[in-house]
């Protein structure tokens, strides 16, 4: 099986940024121009400062079954996942922000433990990633 991951190095112990590795990341944002940033505070779970194991569950659940379907129907591209010091950012670069928010939401409700902000920058094409990386 492929990896789809790297890890960026941030030069932060409390922090795990998580980067695609199988695309072509600037061409995909060429396709996908907006950013819908999905953004979970978490209650840290030990001095490392990351999540519980319940919510990192949760999320990796919302990560592989919900938004890799919405990838594979060509809506949206998952580009980075940043965990760090109490908050947990997911950067989906897509063509319809409101869609991919909704879309979002059906998941995201079923578990009431685990609110969500979103944050949305049009036609972003990655400076906002740029700027994380």
């Amino acid at each position: 099986m492929e990896e789809k991951w790297y890890l960026e190095n941030t030069g932060n112990l409390n922090q795990m940024l998580r980067v695609r590795d199988d695309i072509d990341i600037y061409q995909t944002m060429q396709d996908f121009p907006h950013l819908v940033l999905i953004n979970h505070d978490y209650h840290a779970a030990d001095d490392i400062m990351f999540p519980d194991p319940a919510c990192i569950a949760f999320f990796t659940v919302f990560e592989n079954n919900h938004l890799e379907s919405l990838e594979e129907e060509n809506k949206l591209a998952l580009i980075a996942v940043d965990i760090c010091e109490g908050l947990m950012q997911f950067y989906i670069y897509c063509k319809d922000p409101d869609a991919t928010i909704y879309d979002s939401i059906e998941f995201l409700k079923s578990n009431d433990l685990y609110k969500c902000e979103f944050e949305v920058v049009l036609n972003d094409k990655g400076d906002r990633l740029d700027n994380l990386i």
